[in-house]
């Protein structure tokens, strides 16, 4: 035989070969690749929304204090026991006579994320610890809405007496 027919033959053969053995290895590789990088992107995506996970609980482990004041702000459940002995406090705190307080729940006319109670209040003192009652009722952390006041002469007390009404709202989580 002829040497350019074996050499010929044998690159004819290694041709074939090529396109039998290697280019199908060549192929499942590039598809490999695209695959890693599709799940690379994947695994890089899912690592920033772990990283944003992690931040926003360091962020409220952090805010912890201020989700508690919050929490008093607007309270998760009625809690009408603390709500009557806060205005009792603060009542006597500034001079009140706290003569009569009714509580009643207000119907949602609309769709919110939280509960009403309307709350009145019969108060007896003078102007000026009145005005110190509200003041102590502005800078309490519990949220509190008046929306009527009234006052009358006090009959039967000490001169200079008024009688206070008080219309407002407190506010909690449904």
């Amino acid at each position: 035989m002829n040497k350019n027919l074996i050499a010929s033959i044998i690159f004819a053969i290694g041709i074939v070969m090529f396109f039998i053995l290697v280019l199908p290895q060549y192929n499942m590789v590039s598809f490999a690749k695209a695959d890693l990088n599709a799940k690379q992107a994947l695994f890089n995506e899912r690592t920033a929304e772990l990283n944003i996970f992690k931040n926003l609980n360091n962020d409220a482990n952090l805010r912890q204090a201020d989700i508690g004041r919050v929490i008093e702000f607007l309270p998760p459940s009625k809690r009408v026991d603390e709500l009557v002995s806060s205005i009792q406090k603060v009542a006597g705190d500034s001079g009140m006579q706290l003569t009569n307080m009714t509580t009643s729940e207000v119907t949602a006319t609309e769709e919110t994320a939280y509960q009403t109670i309307s709350i009145g209040l019969e108060l007896v003192s003078q102007y000026p610890s009145f005005v110190t009652f509200l003041k102590s009722l502005e800078q309490n952390l519990r949220l509190y809405d008046i929306f009527e006041i009234g006052a009358g002469i006090a009959t039967g007390g000490a001169p200079g007496a008024v009688n206070f009404s008080m219309k407002m709202n407190a506010y909690y989580l449904k």
